[in-house]
């Protein structure tokens, strides 16, 4: 047998809708249809009253606590207490981390309390309290956590 026998047989088709010029293709699959409620091209917008509700909250109400907001925030959280597990070994088991760990351990600190930051100034106002307090007690202990690794471990 050659090669050209041993060798699957690869088929390209082409799905586009359109060809080249713009037309549509006759080969081309049909149109499905545009799911309900969806606007189609040319209509014309509807007015604020007969639009459906947003899926956010209503202004001036409380947004709910999301749980996904919670285990990111934990998730999060619980990386920075690696880090700082890191950044306490060297100082109670004299010699277990190297200094080159323990200031990359710090740096990784600085980089989730960074990333915490950003989740909390991008949130603003949109979190249900329970969810923003979450987020500023974290940063907070963080934070503290933080200073007394780095006074600590010293420059």
């Amino acid at each position: 047998m050659s090669d050209e026998e041993k060798a699957p047989r690869i088929v390209v088709r082409d799905r586009r809708a359109f060809a080249s010029d713009g037309s549509r293709r006759p080969d081309a699959p049909p149109r499905s249809e545009p799911p309900a409620g969806a606007p189609s091209l040319g209509s014309e917008p509807k007015p604020a009253a007969e639009a459906p509700a947003a899926s956010g909250p209503a202004p001036g109400s409380a947004p709910e606590e999301d749980p996904r907001f919670k285990q990111l925030v934990s998730l999060l959280f619980s990386q920075a207490a690696m880090l700082l597990e890191q950044t306490a070994e060297g100082a109670e088991k004299s010699g277990s981390a190297t200094g080159a760990q323990r200031a990359e351990a710090i740096q990784g600190l600085q980089a989730v309390i960074g990333l915490l930051e950003v989740v909390e100034e991008k949130t603003r106002g949109r979190l249900a309290p329970g969810d923003a307090r979450l987020v500023s007690q974290a940063l907070y202990q963080l934070r503290m956590a933080y200073m007394e690794r780095s006074q600590a471990s010293g420059p």
